[in-house]
């Protein structure tokens, strides 16, 4: 068995949708065809992406143009929770304001 990856994604600095997944992409090391959606992100981390892995996502806005982002980022949050419950190589923890 492979030893387990621990991934932070902090999103509390990302003004824009793609900024977000400018975070996913680079911290899970996906490659440069990587959608930046949240479709593409699902078959990411159930195809793609390197297991086990133990991913933790923060988010504590810095001003405005980031909270803007909360209900997106709570989307992602949904995806990798449903990552979670199908695929049990995978383990999410969340730090979100």
């Amino acid at each position: 068995m492979s030893e387990t990856k621990n991934v932070v994604l902090d999103f509390s600095e990302c003004k824009y949708i793609g900024s977000l997944h400018k975070v996913i992409k680079e911290n899970l090391e996906l490659p440069d065809w990587y959608g930046n959606n949240l479709d593409a992100l699902w078959d990411a981390i159930t195809g793609l992406m390197g297991v086990p892995v133990k991913i933790k996502i923060v988010y504590h806005p810095k001003s405005s143009d980031t909270k803007k982002m909360k209900t997106y980022v709570n989307e992602i949050i949904s995806v990798f929770r449903e990552a979670e419950i199908e695929y049990h190589e995978i383990e999410l923890k969340v730090d979100i304001d």
